[in-house]
């Protein structure tokens, strides 16, 4: 199996056990919102909480590697890259192995924003659970922080991995 499968497989499983979790453990009132000093600024009740949280999963999970699927069918017209690299990648002859190793680098990218979502959410119900109406502002910071700065990482790499090598 390949490492971005392997890796959104894990995350996803990590996912749908923080949902039991938080089934398991939240009241009927929960956090829906953080100011941006952590304050609880709204509420609602844990069964719109979990719907929500069961979407955005759904959406990221499903959504991006389906969309990802359906924009290398064809000649590339719906790839976002260098038009040198489309032309080295799309050729017939490289066109499967692009397709595989983008899938892969996308479901890899998939699994990342998974784990912000798990650190979100865990967050989220630790507070409901506990009855908390705050957080330390810098908790939410360095969560998103932290996301940006391994996207920015991503994106560099993907970059190096698509350039088509100098003799192309």
């Amino acid at each position: 199996m390949r490492s971005g499968r392997l890796a959104l497989l894990v995350t996803t499983t990590a996912y749908v056990v923080a949902l039991v979790w938080s089934v398991a453990v939240l009241p009927e009132r929960v956090a829906a919102h953080f100011d941006a000093s952590g304050r609880v600024d709204a509420w609602s009740s844990r069964t719109s909480f979990l719907l929500l949280w069961v979407v955005v999963g759904l959406v990221v999970v499903v959504g991006v590697p389906v969309l990802t699927r359906l924009a290398l069918r064809g000649d590339g017209t719906w790839v976002n890259m260098p038009q040198a690299s489309k032309d080295h990648w799309f050729a017939p002859a490289r066109r499967d192995e692009f397709r595989v190793r983008f899938q892969d680098d996308m479901e890899g990218f998939v699994a990342l924003t998974t784990v912000l979502l798990l650190v979100l959410l865990g967050l989220t119900t630790w507070v409901g659970a506990t009855g908390r109406e705050d957080l330390p502002w810098w908790v939410f910071a360095v969560a998103i922080g932290a996301y940006l700065a391994v996207t920015a990482l991503w994106v560099v790499r993907l970059l190096r991995a698509y350039r088509p090598p100098p003799d192309a």
